[in-house]
Parts: C-alpha cells; sequence; structure tokens
C-alpha cells in the first residue's frame, strides 16, 4: 500500500498549503450556510404550498364577508 505524503521543503510551502486549505474551509462552510439558508426558506409555510395556492389566498382576501364565505365554500365544493 502507498500513501501519496507530500514533502515540504520550506515554512513557506507549508504556509502556502494551510491558506489554500482554509480557503477551501471558508467557501465551504459559505455553501453550507447558503444551502442551509435555502432549506429554510424552502420550508416556509407560504413555500409548501406553492404558487398557486398563495394566488388563490391572495385573491379571497380581496372579498369580504358573505361574499369571501360564498366563495370559499364555492371553492371547497368544487375541488371537494
Amino acid at each position: 500500500m502507498h500513501t501519496n505524503v507530500k514533502v515540504y521543503r520550506t515554512f513557506a510551502e507549508i504556509n502556502k498549503d494551510l491558506e489554500i486549505l482554509k480557503i477551501e474551509k471558508d467557501l465551504a462552510y459559505a455553501k453550507f450556510v447558503k444551502g442551509l439558508d435555502e432549506t429554510k426558506e424552502s420550508l416556509q409555510p407560504g413555500n409548501l404550498i406553492g404558487e398557486t395556492p398563495k394566488k388563490i389566498l391572495g385573491v379571497l382576501g380581496a372579498f369580504k364577508g358573505p361574499i369571501k364565505s360564498a366563495v370559499i365554500t364555492f371553492l371547497l365544493k368544487k375541488f371537494f
């Protein structure tokens, strides 16, 4: 079994590799945080129901009182 072992000849070579590793680590962390934020956003209740139900709810919000009740009843009967 042969392993690839890097041999450093100067401290400058070591520092250069450490700098590269730190940048790679910071980039991986930033990608992780971005992915986590996107996941949180996608799990928000408004995003879970999709665009069409949100539009319907927006239209329903414009109606008041008995008209709103009649529209909701009509839609529920139509879909269920």
